[in-house]
């Protein structure tokens, strides 16, 4: 896969690595590899990063490199709401890991991703978000390092946006706020997290999108991307998740946190064209939804 970039008159005189830097938005690991592997041509000639460029010359510009994963590729459903040769969003199910445990090397969304691409595709997996195992939703993947760093930098800034619908418990008051609260792990375990002064910032931002009976369906967005981040907040404000048994929520409704990735709004990482792409509520949260309509 190749990126091609035309020199205009104004960037005369400017080095490879100058467009590559500038213009382009090449990180310096990404400049080594392609020092490495030999990753720029111009007008279909191996050149040096150092080589200055004339109007008119054409960058053509190397976007996958040889890499190696011990990730099993494995044929497992998944649902793609978008796909390019550069970017992949998926939907990811309840109760499946986004990555491979060393006592768990199968059936997470990392196998099924590598198990969809094509002989022709780099097989690294670069997931852009992360999601608890049961956590439905909307996972970015880039498909190869360029796209990773570019969208990187989205996630770092906010412009790569995520909502999310919950269900907590409660009657969540006022209708829409933010929580400011830094976060850390507990020092007796290694899986909980809390709210710790010493922590971490981190911001998350809610409206009720729905009162129900004994608990709100709620959107969340987060301007940060601490572990556990919602779960954490909404039950130190007294709001657990339905189904979170980890932070104080009943398992009485349904099995697993009633939390989903229901949207991610981005730039794409070659064209700039803004996407917004939408995930449905799964089965089990719609039906503890319908359960609970007053």
């Amino acid at each position: 896969m190749k990126l091609s970039y035309h020199v205009a008159a104004a960037e005369a005189g400017l080095t490879v690595e100058g467009i590559l830097r500038k213009n382009l938005g090449f990180s310096r690991t990404m400049l080594r590899k392609l020092k490495r592997f030999s990753g720029v041509r111009v007008n279909g000639q191996e050149v040096l990063l150092n080589q200055r460029l004339q109007a008119g010359e054409r960058l053509s510009i190397r976007l996958q490199f040889e890499g190696s994963t011990d990730i099993i590729p494995q044929p497992l459903p998944i649902d793609i709401k978008y796909e390019d040769e550069h970017l992949l969003i998926v939907d990811k199910p309840g109760n499946m890991l986004v990555h491979p445990l060393r006592h768990e090397p199968l059936n997470t969304l990392a196998n099924a991703v590598l198990g969809h691409y094509n002989k022709d595709e780099e097989l690294v997996y670069r997931p852009l978000s992360r999601l608890d195992r049961n956590t439905s939703g909307l996972v970015v993947v880039a498909k190869h390092a360029y796209a990773g760093c570019r969208l990187s930098r989205q996630l770092s800034s906010g412009e790569l946006w995520k909502e999310y619908l919950a269900v907590v418990h409660g009657d969540l008051s006022p209708e829409c706020g933010f929580i400011d609260l830094p976060i850390d792990r507990c020092k007796d375990s290694t899986i909980k997290h809390m709210v710790c002064a010493a922590g971490k910032r981190a911001v998350t931002f809610y409206r009720v999108e729905k009162h129900l009976a004994a608990c709100t369906l709620v959107r969340l967005r987060t301007a940060t991307g601490r572990t556990h981040q919602i779960r954490v907040h909404m039950s130190y404000i007294g709001h657990p998740l339905l189904g979170d048994s980890l932070y104080g929520g009943r398992v009485d409704d349904i099995t697993r946190q009633a939390l989903h990735c229901c949207l991610v709004r981005l730039k794409h990482p070659i064209t700039g064209e803004v996407l917004e792409v939408e995930a449905p509520l799964p089965k089990e949260m719609e039906e503890v939804i319908l359960k609970f309509l007053s």
